[in-house]
């Protein structure tokens, strides 16, 4: 993005100098013609270059703990924010387009032995456009400041006393006792796939559900979660 703005800029300090004759002879009116077709081609071209870049889809994922009553539950909240109107590039024009193609996968496996409970599977991801409400395995993702789409890690089950993490099309859902977990989480926008890494806590009650930093998840209470809603 630097080279190019710097690219732009400096074609258009040689048009200056161009005009202003420090390269030679003062231009004739056809060449004056010709430099400016040159200037308002550059002009021209410019918010395409702008929006080949800055507009390009961002998926932004954040790890929240959901309570609701007396339920509790794990979730990845996924959105592809627009650009600020007031920012530089809203007011060039420039628009975020949107993710056409949004697939997730996740691993399971124990914080210490790294013993793997459960494999790489495709997770299903629940959207505001599907009213059926349960879920997809590819979405796509306009550009919106709220949190169009989620993915469930896990949920609290009273009745077991463990914590549930859904199945998929070839696996079912499975248990978790208490202890300590990392999940690893691969992210494939547009086909481009990107790797992250939580690490979460399993207790005895549905408030011992909990996110936790990689470094805080060998202590069996506390935590630190990106937020509740």
């Amino acid at each position: 993005m630097v080279l190019t703005v710097g690219l732009i800029l400096l074609a258009l300090a040689v048009l200056v100098l161009a005009f202003v004759g420090v390269f030679g002879r003062f231009p004739d009116n056809w060449e004056w013609v010709g430099i400016i077709l040159a200037g308002w081609g550059i002009a021209m071209g410019a918010p395409s270059i702008f929006q080949m870049i800055q507009g390009r889809p961002k998926l932004l994922s954040e790890y929240v703990r959901v309570v609701q009553n007396r339920d509790r539950s794990l979730v990845i909240l996924l959105k592809n924010p627009p650009l600020e109107k007031n920012s530089i590039w809203g007011k060039l024009g420039v628009r975020r387009e949107t993710l056409q193609s949004l697939i997730i996968s996740l691993r399971v496996s124990e914080v210490g032995s790294r013993k793997i409970l459960i494999p790489i599977m495709q997770t299903m991801i629940f959207s505001d456009d599907d009213p059926t409400n349960i879920g997809r395995s590819r979405i796509a993702l306009p550009p919106t400041f709220h949190s169009p789409a989620s993915v469930m890690v896990a949920m609290w089950d009273e009745e077991k006393k463990k914590a549930i993490i859904p199945g998929d099309r070839i696996r079912p859902a499975a248990e978790l006792s208490a202890g300590s977990y990392r999940i690893d989480v691969i992210l494939v926008p547009d086909g481009n796939p990107r790797n992250e890494f939580m690490h979460f806590i399993v207790g005895n009650t549905a408030d011992e559900l909990v996110w936790v930093r990689p470094n805080l998840s060998t202590r069996r209470k506390g935590g630190s979660q990106t937020g509740e809603v």
